[in-house]
């Protein structure tokens, strides 16, 4: 019965509602997208040059197991075999996706660039395609290309997400004042966003403040948003308390950290173990220094020993354990740096 009734919606605006409602009542959708993936190709046999059903196929292909490979070849085959009969607008779409597809991580992938880079040659009024640039510009480290990506992206659409990546590009960039401006505007708006977006522009609206050395009721705001976001998988505890270190509320710092220091069983993360010790030494406590050093030493050490115990299958095995344990002991090296600094 509920095949049937797949079969009988008849157009991409049917379906998306469909699915959509599904997400939203936690369904498994799976088969769902199984069922709309026929349709589209259906729909594409009868209207082989339609963009829009194309587009919605790579989509489909993305929600099953990203079937990257089969995106790629619906994608180029696409555009090669049409290009003298689509409009630039709708070539500007497809290289927008197709470039999107090649870097969803957003590592910086040069071909990501090279495709989105086509897709604002046919259409300089793609502003997605521009933001995916800022995206990706960023991944490759080339933050001033990126902040000329993002702006553009901005001024052709009046879009909270991408005046948010902007921003954030800018305090990577030093310009926080310039920072300052988008920020609050932002922060008047929280209506327009989920709870785990907001979250993102409350904590950058605070880093950007701590940066600016603006501390007036810096404490409370954080607190708030530790609150606020206690449940909330995006924030590790070290964002929050990153916030506490560089306001320099060492104290509160310390404390959060003492109350997982302080349990036989549990060891601060390594990676916050620096700024964990620096605040104790800000502090003058030197006793709880020491004592939280030679824990973390013996965890490491407990750490390679249970991999040197551990059963060996194949030699493949063995050199990744072995690789674990020169990691480890570089660790372990750094530990004592930090520990030794100041």
């Amino acid at each position: 019965m509920e095949k049937q009734k797949n079969l009988e919606r008849k157009t991409i605006k049917e379906w998306i509602k469909y699915i959509q409602e599904k997400i939203r009542n936690n369904s498994d959708y799976d088969s769902v997208y199984e069922e709309y993936k026929i349709f589209l190709e259906n729909k594409l046999k009868e209207k082989p040059k339609n963009v829009e059903v194309v587009c919605q196929l790579a989509a489909v292909y993305n929600e099953l197991t990203y079937q990257w490979e089969d995106i790629y070849k619906l994608l180029n085959e696409f555009i090669k075999k049409y290009e003298n009969e689509l409009t630039d607008e709708e070539k500007s779409r497809i290289y927008t996706n197709l470039g999107y597809y090649y870097d969803d991580q957003r590592d910086g992938s040069k071909r990501a660039i090279r495709t989105l880079r086509k897709a604002v040659a046919f259409n300089p009024n793609n502003s997605k395609a521009y933001y995916g640039l800022g995206a990706d510009y960023y991944g490759a480290g080339k933050y001033d290309k990126s902040e000329e990506m993002y702006k553009k992206a901005c001024e052709l659409e009046n879009n909270p997400i991408y005046k948010f990546e902007y921003a954030n590009l800018l305090m990577v960039n030093g310009k926080y004042e310039e920072a300052k401006i988008i920020l609050e505007e932002l922060i008047k708006k929280d209506f327009e966003f989920g709870k785990e977006d907001f979250a993102k522009i409350k904590y950058s609206y605070i880093a950007n403040k701590v940066q600016l050395k603006e501390f007036i009721n810096i404490e409370a705001q954080i607190d708030e948003l530790m609150l606020e976001n206690i449940d909330n998988d995006y924030f590790f505890g070290s964002d929050l308390e990153s916030l506490y270190y560089l306001s320099e509320n060492y104290k509160k710092l310390v404390g959060i950290y003492l109350k997982i220091d302080t349990q036989e069983d549990c060891q601060v993360p390594y990676e916050e173990l620096p700024i964990y010790f620096y605040s104790l030494k800000r502090l003058d406590k030197f006793d709880k220094l020491e004592k939280s050093f030679e824990k973390a030493l013996k965890f490491k050490n407990e750490e390679i020993e249970s991999i040197k115990n551990g059963e060996f299958l194949t030699e493949c095995t063995k050199s990744y354990k072995k690789e674990e344990i020169r990691e480890i002991k570089r660790q372990i090296k750094n530990l004592k740096v930090e520990y030794e600094k100041y």
